[in-house]
């Protein structure tokens, strides 16, 4: 007997969680920060360091983790697993403090936002590790407030204009949301969390040009 075809719903949900997936969002969010602030001075050659570093942030990571899929390490890349995500984390937090003392010790000469930015997502990691020993946030949400924390971190710092795209931020953090709780991934408490931490420790972080 065949299996029922998977809803169109449900295939949607799981669309949105892969267009939407945490690996790329901080890339995303240098690319709006580089094109929406009017303070950011930084020269061509130093925008290609920053961007290939967040490349490699998402493929190593992701290569990462299908490997330990592979050896039965984890279930999938999904991390639906709360008791799963303990290696993985670290591992993109190793990426992540990796990068960040590349850049702030080897790379070129950056505005303290980038730096910041850098801390942000490894706090961000580390606060998002920490809850998940007691339990399940969801990661997804965090990038999400991630990047509407940065876009109001950004108004807040050099008055930049980013009113339509906060309205994209909170429509994309809306679809995710929905992807999460629909695919029975998490609760809407754990997405509402996982936004609010977001947000919180990216506008403080880069609003206050937290660096090491």
């Amino acid at each position: 007997m065949k299996n029922a075809p998977e809803p169109v719903i449900i295939r949607l949900a799981k669309i949105l969680s892969i267009i939407f997936h945490p690996l790329w969002m901080p890339l995303l969010i240098y690319i709006l920060v580089r094109w929406l602030d009017p303070y950011y001075v930084g020269h061509s050659q130093a925008d290609n360091f920053v961007i290939l570093l967040l490349v490699i942030n998402i493929i190593a990571p992701a290569l990462s983790m299908l490997i330990m899929i592979k050896y039965g390490m984890l279930s999938s890349i999904d991390l639906r697993d709360r008791k799963e995500r303990f290696g993985p984390y670290l591992l993109v937090i190793f990426y992540y403090a990796l990068s960040y003392t590349m850049l702030r010790w080897k790379g070129p000469i950056l505005p303290p936002e980038v730096f910041s930015f850098f801390v942000a997502v490894v706090t961000s990691l580390i606060a998002s590790l920490l809850i998940n020993t007691l339990w399940k946030i969801s990661v997804h949400m965090l990038a999400q407030g991630g990047v509407f924390g940065t876009l109001m971190s950004l108004h807040a710092l050099h008055m930049a204009d980013v009113t339509v795209f906060v309205i994209g931020a909170v429509v994309m953090a809306g679809l995710t949301a929905y992807s999460r709780v629909r695919l029975e991934a998490h609760t809407h408490g754990q997405v509402y969390a996982g936004f609010c931490l977001g947000v919180a420790i990216n506008w403080i972080v880069i609003s206050f040009k937290i660096m090491i």
